[in-house]
């Protein structure tokens, strides 16, 4: 056996034969565990009745630390697959329903948010009357850079509404995002506007300074 179990309970099936052989070269021809067991050659005699072995220290501490991992995992398979009552089997069946919506709600911000960057979702969860665990809230992170061009901001913005309002049943919180990509989008348009009247302005000044320039032309012609 690999566990420190195995060569405790091989170590009890040596005392037993040795007892019964009293034969000390077959004893350790056939079970070589001194890695696991401090054994007194000197206290065994070939008319004793049995053989004397003690355990190590390091091997009594490993087993008891391989006992208690074995008793945590039955536990917890006991937890996971005791019979629930029909109170917990609804409250199983409800946190099911949460988790499916709780992921598909962050999926869907997640898949909406194009080039813009993101994070991976990070869900909260509960343990369930069956042991195992669902997702009952979650976020997801979503951000860009401000551009000096208010056309890219612009795109930015619409995005990120896009995203908060890409779920089904937007919360509160992703309708508080929405609002202020609202903002940003009012702002980016503005700046466009703005931009496009100095424009305008740049090109129609340089009409009137170029039509000047034409008649300063001509009159010096005339």
């Amino acid at each position: 056996m690999n566990s420190i179990a195995g060569a405790i309970a091989n170590y009890q099936e040596v005392n037993s034969f040795y007892a019964q052989n009293s034969l000390r070269s077959e004893f350790f021809a056939r079970f070589p565990y001194d890695k696991f067991a401090q054994v007194e050659p000197e206290e065994i005699s070939t008319g004793d009745n049995a053989a004397i072995a003690s355990i190590s220290p390091e091997a009594i501490a490993l087993y008891e630390a391989e006992q208690k991992s074995e008793y945590k995992e039955n536990k917890n398979s006991e937890s996971s697959n005791k019979e629930l009552t029909p109170q917990e089997e609804q409250e199983v069946a409800e946190l099911k329903i949460t988790d499916a919506e709780v992921k598909a709600h962050e999926q869907a911000h997640k898949a909406a948010a194009g080039g813009l960057r993101t994070s991976a979702p990070n869900y909260e969860y509960e343990t369930g009357p069956d042991g195992k665990k669902y997702a009952v809230a979650g976020d997801v992170n979503i951000s860009y850079q401000h551009s000096q061009d208010p056309e890219v901001n612009l795109r930015n913005a619409q995005q990120l509404k896009a995203s908060a309002l890409a779920p089904a049943d937007p919360s509160a919180q992703d309708r508080k995002v929405a609002a202020q990509a609202d903002r940003e989008i009012a702002e980016a348009r503005q700046e466009i506007q703005e931009k496009q009247k100095l424009t305008d302005e740049e090109a129609k000044n340089s009409a009137v300074n170029s039509n000047a320039d034409l008649e300063n032309t001509l009159t010096q012609q005339v």
